[in-house]
């Protein structure tokens, strides 16, 4: 059983404490380093985080008519509290994406999350990771108590390149296949993130206590502001990922998630894209789809908020990227090999999607190379 009184809510408690230089608190989501890019137009909502990562906890008590929220990074604690009733009404979250990887640790309660067209139902010590671009949705209607991980890509890759451990021998053993598994997965389909999931189920109740001591550790030394705290939270999240990954604690299983009927027509129009630079004419696309290219547009520009023109661009613009930094040919010849007649026009569209021109890309890229 968990205690009723986490770390969590202690640090939510001390709403008067001084905190020293270096770590700021607020009250207001205005200073949430959580990014929503949201539009009525669109289907679904799109975030992005400021930070290598961040840790969320959320409450709901539906019958106390209570939520809290509170999001700590490095540098700051963001905290409200709410009606539930008021939470409701705003109409929350709706279906969402986002750039990072998602990890959601059940506390207490039950949560019920959607992912892409399916429910799935977590209980206390459960937990799921969801990776990046697939759509989901918490759904918080019976007292719930959750905490998530916001995981950037190349903080996790850093995560799972230092988890490793030494043999008698001195070899090196590398821990943390699932999170391995997302990687090769989204190298498969870079363009267009896999959409998978992986459900960490509890087999032994005994070690809940573990891991919510580590949790309360995190939460301890993500609020402090003594040096080495960078460090401090890597090796915890490794210990993390480790419980995660004892198949004596968890039975894991990573699921190919459920597309309705639009998801699936965005994602083969993604992987059609990706085979041929996003150069598919509207006939081609509605044999690939089976519907009508106007349908196909309007499930384009709901989604993705481009339309079928724009989208295919990205993938042309991303092999110019790519082109740009892997070989030395001239912009004018990589723009004739990717159909652009027009050099100024091919500058505008790269400046639009990558905020540099091609040579300062090139030249940018190269810089870090070296």
């Amino acid at each position: 059983m968990y205690p009723k009184q986490t770390l969590f809510q202690v640090v939510h408690a001390e709403s008067d404490r001084e905190y020293q230089k270096g770590l700021s608190r607020h009250h207001s989501m205005s200073y949430s380093n959580l990014i929503l890019h949201s539009n009525e137009n669109f289907m679904y909502q799109y975030f992005e985080i400021n930070m290598p990562y961040l840790i969320l906890y959320e409450n709901v008590n539906p019958a106390a008519n209570s939520s809290m929220y509170m999001e700590l990074s490095e540098s700051s604690i963001v905290d409200s509290h709410m009606a539930y009733h008021d939470l409701v009404s705003t109409g929350g979250l709706r279906l969402h994406s986002h750039d990072f990887y998602e990890l959601t640790f059940v506390l207490s309660g039950e949560l019920k999350m959607r992912i892409e067209d399916e429910y799935i139902t977590y209980f206390p010590g459960e937990c799921c990771l969801c990776n990046k671009n697939i759509h989901h949705v918490e759904v918080m209607d019976r007292n719930t108590e959750i905490v998530l991980f916001l995981l950037k890509e190349e903080y996790l890759r850093d995560l799972i390149s230092a988890n490793y451990y030494y043999d008698q021998d001195g070899n090196p053993h590398a821990v943390g296949s699932v999170f391995q598994r997302f990687f090769q997965e989204n190298r498969k389909n870079s363009l267009y993130d896999a959409k998978v999931y992986t459900d960490f189920r509890l087999l032994d109740a005994v070690r809940q206590d573990q891991f919510f001591d580590i949790i309360n550790r995190m939460v301890e030394e993500i609020s402090g502001t003594h040096s080495g705290k960078s460090y401090m939270m890597k090796a915890l999240f490794c210990r993390f990922i480790e419980m995660l990954e004892n198949s004596n604690s968890y039975q894991t299983e990573v699921h190919w998630a459920k597309l309705s009927n639009d998801e699936q027509i965005v994602y083969k129009i993604a992987n059609a894209y990706q085979d041929k630079l996003g150069l598919f004419s509207r006939v081609e696309i509605e044999a690939l789809t089976g519907y009508n290219s106007d349908y196909v547009e309007r499930i384009m520009k709901r989604s993705t908020g481009k339309t079928l023109s724009e989208y295919g661009k990205t993938f042309l613009l991303k092999r110019a990227a790519e082109m740009l930094t892997d070989t030395d040919k001239k912009v004018g010849d990589i723009c004739e090999m990717l159909g652009y007649s027009n050099r100024n026009y091919f500058n505008k569209l790269f400046f639009k999607e990558y905020g540099l021109t091609p040579f300062a890309y090139r030249k940018n890229t190269s810089r870090k190379g070296t």
